[in-house]
């Protein structure tokens, strides 16, 4: 009879032979297909990449083939079609290509990939490369914020605003800060019936607590609009249009009678498009303290 203790040795054994003879399988090229992306011009996409708006861009590569014969050269950008070169004979292992084009205008990742088809249609490789480009936002937006209706003892309520930067400011921070101010708010008591809220140019203030006689008065210009809506205004190019479009007749000095949802396009003394967006009012039917304003603005860089 067979002991225990010789079935546990015979056991070991095996696993010992059985460890001995496993083998390491390396992983297997199922396509041997490379990319080089060239150089040699600033415009050339040779790595991921962060650029501005309707940039220039090149693709200049050379793509290769150690195990089939290529036929279509495909181009990709965010997994679709946006290219394709028919390939010969003659190029069927090596071919070299170059495409031009131009960067999206909206800000956001941009995927190209460049890679190989066989006759039959199949994907047989891009080099396991692909290039990012990153698009940088040609334009600004400030949610959020709340201009005070001015007050005119302590004049620290804040109802001036800088577009470049996003800051609200009092009259008492403005006096020095008056070249970056791009418009200011008040409750403007001589509009005939309601609402009486008003964006204004320093240029054109009403309120005569504020004197204003040795400030920077930048020439900013608005208009009320309902279109197009704000939540389209995705770009530098398409606030410019917008703006141009609602600016170019009926502009003025102030912005007045507002109310919940108006959109007020603008243009600052810098020649920078923008759009205000009035998200809510606090309204108490007169110049007091706690009313105001809340705002979304985007404009130009």
């Amino acid at each position: 009879m067979t002991s225990f203790k010789h079935i546990l040795s015979t056991l070991a054994a095996a696993a010992v032979i059985v460890i001995g003879c496993e083998k390491t399988v390396a992983p297997i090229d199922s396509y041997g297909v490379t990319v080089d992306y060239k150089s040699g011009n600033p415009k050339n996409l040779t790595g991921n990449v962060s650029l501005n708006p309707k940039d220039s861009i090149i693709l200049d590569f050379t793509i290769s083939s150690s195990t089939e014969d290529m036929a279509v050269i495909e181009i990709q950008k965010n997994g679709a079609k946006i290219d394709t070169f028919k390939v010969s004979n003659a190029n069927s292992r090596t071919f070299s290509g170059i495409k031009r084009y131009q960067s999206d205008s909206i800000a956001g990742d941009y995927t190209y990939r460049v890679f190989a088809r066989n006759k039959k249609g199949v994907y047989i490789g891009d080099g396991g490369k692909s290039i990012k480009v990153t698009i940088n936002p040609d334009f600004i937006y400030w949610s959020y914020k709340t201009l005070a209706v001015p007050d005119s003892v302590a004049k620290t309520n804040k109802s001036f605003f800088v577009s470049t930067s996003g800051d609200v400011l009092s009259y008492v921070q403005g006096s020095a800060n008056s070249a970056l101010i791009d418009f200011g708010y008040f409750f403007d008591t001589t509009t005939v019936g309601a609402p009486k809220h008003t964006i204004y140019a320093l240029g054109a203030n009403k309120f005569a607590p504020h004197n204003l006689s040795t400030w920077t008065k930048n020439a900013t210009v608005f208009k009320k609009a309902s279109s197009p809506a704000f939540s389209t205004l995705i770009s530098g190019g398409s606030l410019r249009a917008a703006g141009i479009s609602n600016l170019a007749s009926g502009a003025t000095t102030t912005a007045n009678a507002l109310a919940s949802g108006n959109l007020v396009y603008f243009r600052t003394a810098a020649g920078k498009y923008g759009c205000i967006q009035i998200n809510f009012i606090n309204d108490f039917g007169a110049m007091q303290s706690q009313t105001y304003i809340n705002i979304d603005v985007k404009v130009q860089k």
